[in-house]
């Protein structure tokens, strides 16, 4: 008589036990995926929209030779550092669009308007847009650029002033293949972006980092 309620209490002794070690799995469980998900997001890095990116252009880029559409790279020369750490470090690549390129006239002057598609993090290209003011021949920004601008008018502007006969148009063709800044802006026709020309953008987007 009494061996059948002892069997009854070992059973329900029994019973609670594994009930109890399910319940403190699963609490293990959650606290083991919460800190997993708080790690992650940890070593992600935020680029907000307004920051700064000083870009080196891989290859040269001439208004006689580049189309709008067209993609262009470089090289991020200085880390992109955010209150969170390190986000973009310098070396990384980038690849952009030319969005607009225009020769120059005599009413206007050549002009070309780059913008950043997407920049290479930890080996993954990583979708970002970055853009800048257009690249004017003989502005301010063009000058700081490092810009050279040519164009055969200019060039035969300077042969009249350097002689006033039949020879100055002939020295104006030769030297019209290297003028500058020194003549008039609308004798400009073509704009050349040197390999290395270093032009910063300014991110239009949150871009997510990985650290």
């Amino acid at each position: 008589m009494t061996t059948k309620p002892v069997r009854m209490l070992i059973a329900v002794a029994v019973v609670t036990l594994v009930i109890a070690n399910a319940s403190n799995s699963d609490a293990r469980g959650r606290r083991h995926n919460h800190r997993y998900t708080r790690n992650a997001s940890t070593n992600q890095v935020l680029v907000p929209t307004g920051t700064s990116l000083d870009v080196r252009l891989d290859a040269e880029l001439s208004t006689e030779v580049v189309h709008a559409g067209e993609s262009w790279t470089g090289t991020v020369t200085q880390d992109v550092v955010t209150p969170n750490g390190l986000a973009i470090p310098a070396g990384s690549a980038v690849q952009g669009v030319i969005t607009s390129n225009s020769q120059g006239t005599h009413s206007k002057r050549p002009q070309m308007d780059l913008a950043v598609r997407s920049v290479s993090l930890n080996g993954q290209s990583r979708p970002f847009r970055a853009d800048a003011p257009p690249i004017i021949a003989g502005s301010a920004r063009a000058k700081k650029i490092g810009v050279i601008a040519a164009g055969a008018a200019a060039g035969a502007l300077l042969g009249h002033t350097v002689a006033k006969d039949n020879h100055g148009t002939l020295i104006g063709g030769v030297l019209g293949g290297a003028t500058t800044y020194g003549l008039t802006r609308n004798a400009l026709r073509t704009m050349k972006l040197e390999a290395g020309s270093v032009l910063t953008f300014t991110a239009s987007e949150n871009l997510l980092a990985q650290r």
